[in-house]
């Protein structure tokens, strides 16, 4: 399920040496794991539940932070403008902040109807996994 977030990393890595792979890497996953902490502090909410997917269990019912268009948009703005801080390479910013932007942009495409724009119903997603 993760696996697929590395591809736009893997992608610009091979074709750029600045942000390093590990950088991408970071940037690939970071709403995740930002949303994994955000459960774990009761701030996002997710659910087991066997019937929501044929592929994945979990029910991310409340992610308004990390993966609603919004969020992501300010994750993806606050990477790019650190990776431009420590590296002084604007582009390499702009690369490491498109990253973590391709995060929900693929998860539209595999998630269940689970995503928002802003953290507010109608939720969005194709959800060709259900």
């Amino acid at each position: 399920m993760f696996i697929g977030h590395w591809a736009p990393a893997l992608a610009v890595a091979a074709r750029r040496k600045k942000p390093g792979l590990g950088t991408l890497f970071i940037a690939a996953q970071l709403v995740d794991w930002v949303f994994f902490l955000f459960v774990l502090l009761g701030v996002e909410k997710m659910r087991m539940n066997p019937a929501i997917s044929a592929v994945s269990p979990l029910d991310l019912y409340s992610m308004p932070y990390t993966h609603s268009l919004v969020g992501a948009l300010a994750w993806s703005a606050a990477f790019a403008v650190l990776v431009w801080l420590v590296l002084r390479d604007g582009t390499a910013g702009l690369i490491a902040g498109a990253v973590v932007l391709s995060h929900w942009l693929l998860d539209l495409l595999v998630h269940v109807p689970d995503l928002t724009i802003a953290g507010n119903p109608p939720k969005l997603g194709f959800g060709l996994w259900n």
